[in-house]
């Protein structure tokens, strides 16, 4: 049920979401929640920095739908396609902070997406699937009304604020709002736990000559 829309790495176990024990540093990582979920709170009260996940109104269409009106998927970005956003971090220390140790997918040019994801109330993100199975998705869950899931692989999951859950977004997956109030996780993209340093490391190397070669032939 795997099917990366860019990069199979064979040999790596499959499951729609994974066991905990692969991430010895998830209870240190979640014991930041009540620093972190106050940053949020300051940055939704600010009412800046906030950006569209997707990248054109018609992605966005294709993409997301509600019942209560137009739908919104926002993103308050410490990591955007693996540009460090400097201002945010430092607007928001203790989130930086907890994340600067993880094990972030880090591919120059590429990775990792680190963001506050804000679901406006009723929105849907419709199924899709992710890029690759080298990389694997964790959410912190910060804020989470009644009514709203995950869905995995066909498996779903509700939020609890506060505990982590990683998933492989090879798998179709999709998440959904369905109350009255907002709805926000912190999003941050791994390494694969199956993956040794030396792999990562090629896998890096890799993806980012892939990259150098398309823009060399878009440019030729």
């Amino acid at each position: 049920r795997q099917q990366p829309t860019f990069l199979y790495c064979p040999d790596l176990p499959a499951t729609p979401y994974f066991d905990r024990g692969l991430f010895p540093w998830l209870e240190d990582f979640e014991a930041h929640t009540g620093g972190i979920r106050a940053e949020l709170q300051a940055v939704l009260t600010a009412d800046a920095g906030a950006e569209d996940v997707f990248g054109s109104a018609e992605l966005a269409a294709q993409s997301l739908k509600s019942e209560r009106g137009a739908p919104g998927w926002t993103g308050y970005y410490f990591y955007r396609h693996g540009e460090r956003r400097e201002a945010n971090c430092a607007a928001c220390p203790a989130t930086s902070g907890a994340l600067d140790p993880l094990p972030l997918s880090r591919v120059p040019a590429h990775g990792p997406e680190v963001l506050f994801s804000v679901f406006t109330p009723g929105t849907h993100l419709l199924p899709h699937r992710g890029v690759t199975n080298t990389r694997v998705v964790g959410h912190l869950p910060l804020i989470v009304p009644p009514d709203c899931a995950l869905r995995v692989g066909g498996e779903e999951h509700a939020w609890q604020e506060g505990r982590v859950v990683v998933f492989d977004d090879t798998y179709e997956h999709e998440a959904w709002n369905r109350s009255d109030q907002l709805r926000v996780v912190l999003i941050f993209d791994l390494w694969n736990p199956h993956l040794t340093e030396l792999e990562r490391t090629a896998v890096s190397r890799l993806v980012v000559a892939m990259g150098e070669f398309r823009q060399a032939l878009e440019q030729a």
